[in-house]
């Protein structure tokens, strides 16, 4: 594991995945992000949590793709999808650590060509950092060979009071659209109004854990040239984390059903 401090911020990474398994900000007793010390937790129970997901994020109908005219079947790993580039992506790899200090870190993984279902010879580079404004920054980076996919995500969960659910932290996002999921769950290809649906954040609620929300906002038309505020969550003590972005989308989790093995 990977130790990284600074004035208020210490990190915790494992090579396994390029894993974020712990933030710990100022003097708060938990961490910010769920995880754990065992690798071994994360082939099961803590899957995806923290980890480095790719060479292509979220879901892919049928784990089929099309490059330069060619079909390329991915690895399916919930039923006919492919997630996050199936079970051998990115997530399930163990990451080589090329160069380190005390307040940083970056880690290499190399994909060979047809590596999930994919053409290119491939090489991913993660750069984690942490300084003393209280930042964490997370720099990825990926070149090929050939012409391939490459939609890399971080995915923590996060937490950000002392308890293990969320239920209490109010989520607010900026969106007045999102895409509707069929039951596996894809988009159907409706972009629907949230007003009147479980997904509707616009004004600062509770997030509801009995249910299940995985889906993408519409931020915008188009990619953005500046950042934008897109969604805050906010403890019961007030730490909230803002997210900022240029781009046109924004996925957000629940985590139902997660029973993951925290530190």
């Amino acid at each position: 594991m990977i130790i990284l401090k600074s004035r208020c911020l210490e990190a915790h990474v494992l090579p396994y995945g390029a894993s974020l398994s712990g933030l710990w900000f100022q003097k708060r007793s938990g961490s910010l992000v769920l995880g754990s010390q065992d690798a071994n937790a994360y082939k099961a129970a803590l899957n995806y949590s923290g980890a480095i997901v790719g060479p292509v994020a979220n879901r892919i109908g049928g784990g089929v793709v099309q490059i330069d005219g060619k079909p390329w079947h991915m690895d399916a790993n919930e039923g006919q999808t492919s997630l996050h580039s199936g079970p051998h992506g990115l997530h399930a790899r163990l990451w080589e650590v090329i160069d380190r200090s005390d307040s940083y870190a970056v880690l290499r993984c190399d994909l060979p060509a047809g590596a999930c279902g994919l053409p290119g010879q491939r090489r991913f580079e993660a750069r984690y950092s942490v300084n003393d404004e209280g930042e964490l920054h997370l720099n990825l980076t990926a070149t090929t060979d050939s012409n391939t996919l490459v939609n890399l995500a971080h995915h923590p969960y996060w937490r950000l009071g002392s308890d293990l659910t969320v239920a209490d932290h109010k989520l607010e996002v900026m969106a007045d659209h999102y895409l509707p999921v069929d039951a596996n769950p894809l988009p159907t290809g409706e972009v629907a109004h949230v007003q009147g649906t479980a997904y509707d954040f616009r004004t600062p609620r509770f997030i509801p854990v009995d249910q299940t929300l995985d889906a993408n906002y519409c931020l915008a038309h188009s990619q953005r040239s500046d950042p934008q505020t897109a969604a805050k969550l906010t403890a019961p003590d007030g730490l909230t984390l803002q997210i900022d972005t240029t781009e046109s989308g924004l996925q957000i989790y629940n985590g139902a059903g997660l029973t993951p093995a925290p530190i």
